[in-house]
């Protein structure tokens, strides 16, 4: 399944995929606002690329490599997870620190935005961040997420500290309300 936005494509992640996705998980500046250690071992990377393809219990996809168009190079990746209802995910996210504060994560976020509500027909979209992560969560707050509260020291991540973690939580009405407008206006 590949689907795309206006400077960025996104599908399943495919064995090709595999020195990019290990270049992106040597990234100091990635790697400390994750809390899972990323593969970076070949035969560990490619064991992930085959666990995030669809199968039977999840027929269509939720998690996507992020490719830029021109250079047709995998620039990060975004993903739904942890399923806590049938009708609420969270978010993750990230970006090689070459295309960082470009827009393209912004762009990325949108199109699974739409994704999600659209296709998967969600209610809820949550989204955890580092208390720290400035830049993550003024990308949440442009996108209509609300804060939900902070946890201190509730995930340890990549430097080994524990961390206070943000919770930011997006409803299908609250992400509607933008278009909304713009759709009564051209009436």
């Amino acid at each position: 399944m590949e689907l795309e936005s206006e400077r960025l494509c996104y599908r399943s992640p495919t064995m090709t995929d595999t020195e990019d996705l290990r270049e992106i998980g040597r990234q100091k500046a990635v790697i400390r606002w994750l809390h899972l250690p990323l593969p970076v071992d070949r035969a560990d990377v490619q064991e992930r690329i085959l666990a995030y393809q669809p199968d039977h219990v999840h027929p269509l996809p939720l998690f996507f490599v992020i490719v830029e168009k021109r250079s047709q190079r995998v620039i990060g990746w975004i993903d739904l997870h942890h399923q806590s209802s049938f009708h609420t995910m969270e978010l993750g996210y990230a970006l090689h620190p070459h295309w960082q504060h470009r827009g393209h994560m912004r762009e990325a976020l949108e199109w699974m935005l739409t994704y999600g509500f659209v296709t998967l027909d969600l209610h809820r979209i949550n989204a955890w961040c580092a208390a720290e992560n400035t830049a993550s969560i003024a990308l949440l707050e442009r996108l209509h997420f609300r804060a939900q509260g902070c946890l201190p020291k509730r995930q340890r991540l990549g430097d080994g500290c524990f961390h206070a973690m943000a919770l930011y939580s997006l409803m299908r009405e609250e992400w509607r309300k933008p278009y909304d407008k713009t759709a009564c206006s051209q009436i």
